[in-house]
């Protein structure tokens, strides 16, 4: 009993002798092996499988809004069920795999495996795991463990309804005789389309009701995508020309551009205060929902002040009338006075 123990003492502390002398070759190639007083002592591979669910998020993701996206991670040793039992079921072939520490205590337990979570993405998005680590048990069958992705938009950089991904890296890093392994996941995912427009006009401005007036409209576009402008005039007066030179005009970001309201008005208006609409819409050719290519409408007031003379309105004037019942009193009187002499 006590020979056993010697030889397996010995044989223990050349195998580790051997670990020793290879450390600088697994820092330089990981794929190396050891050959020191003939043994072999291999580096054993390990495999990492990611996947992310969604891996496309297909609707628009608004800036007040947020996406979660779950991740499933398997790490297991690239290893056959022999070199399994050895090394993770024999006290002599866990000193090899772990290194020293686990040799010289004869440690039963099996530490785990330590697999680091990163993420990448555009810079106008806030991206945030639910865990920067999980831990697997060392096996050579898969373990799983699972993390959250949440991921929001900060500002408008990002171009409206273009396709941007975000990637998703598990790594882990060399253990001793364990060798470390990596692989990555993406998402796509779209920003929604912020329209942002804003119009310019003087508030108000005198007309003649027999020409034509030009009023000019600046329009801006301030949001992140290029908008297709719609411009309509809320209950026109009746009997009045309103039109506009805007056919299908196209305001790249940050671009304005000039359009004129066309007005004859009536007649004998009244000073008149015109409401228009300015509606924006997105010339994204991306497969989604009508709703998505809507911009949010912005309004305009205008009022217009007539600069022509008042004209006198037809009919008696009010102090010709009051000087018509006045004598026409009057002279009743005097009827009524002259019937009661001729009585007398």
């Amino acid at each position: 009993m006590i020979k056993k123990k010697i030889i397996i003492i010995a044989l223990l502390t050349i195998l580790l002798t051997a670990t020793f002398s290879s450390t600088s070759a697994i820092e330089t190639n990981p794929l190396e092996v050891n050959q020191s007083l003939g043994l072999t002592i291999p580096i054993i591979g390990s495999e990492i499988s990611i996947n992310a669910s969604p891996s496309q998020i297909n609707e628009p993701v608004a800036q007040s809004g947020t996406a979660a996206i779950n991740i499933v991670v398997k790490y297991k040793l690239d290893i056959g069920n022999f070199v399994n039992w050895f090394f993770l079921k024999r006290r002599i072939g866990r000193a090899l795999l772990f290194g020293p520490k686990y040799a010289l205590k004869f440690l039963t337990k099996i530490p785990s495996a330590t697999v680091n979570l990163s993420v990448e993405g555009p810079e106008w998005c806030q991206i945030a795991l639910s865990k920067s680590s999980l831990n697997f048990n060392i096996s050579n069958q898969f373990e799983e463990a699972k993390a959250q992705v949440t991921l929001s938009i900060l500002n408008s950089s990002g171009h409206a309804l273009e396709s941007n991904q975000i990637t998703v890296k598990a790594e882990f890093k060399n253990n001793w005789r364990i060798k470390g392994s990596s692989n990555t996941t993406t998402v796509s995912f779209m920003p929604a389309y912020i329209s942002n427009i804003s119009a310019a006009a003087e508030a108000e401005k005198y007309v003649s009701p027999v020409n034509k007036t030009t009023i000019p409209i600046n329009i801006t576009n301030n949001g992140n995508g290029d908008s297709i402008i719609n411009v309509s005039v809320d209950n026109p007066p009746e009997n009045w020309n309103i039109s506009t030179n805007l056919e299908n005009i196209t305001l790249s970001i940050g671009e304005t551009k000039q359009i004129n309201l066309i007005i004859t008005p009536g007649n004998d208006f009244e000073n008149k205060t015109l409401n228009l609409t300015i509606t924006p819409r997105s010339t994204s050719k991306a497969n989604v929902d009508d709703k998505y290519l809507q911009g949010t409408s912005v309004y305009l007031s205008i009022t217009l002040l007539n600069n022509s003379p008042k004209k006198e309105k037809s009919g008696f004037p009010g102090e010709l009338l009051i000087i018509v019942v006045i004598i026409a009193t009057v002279l009743i009187i005097a009827a009524i006075l002259l019937l009661e002499r001729k009585k007398q």
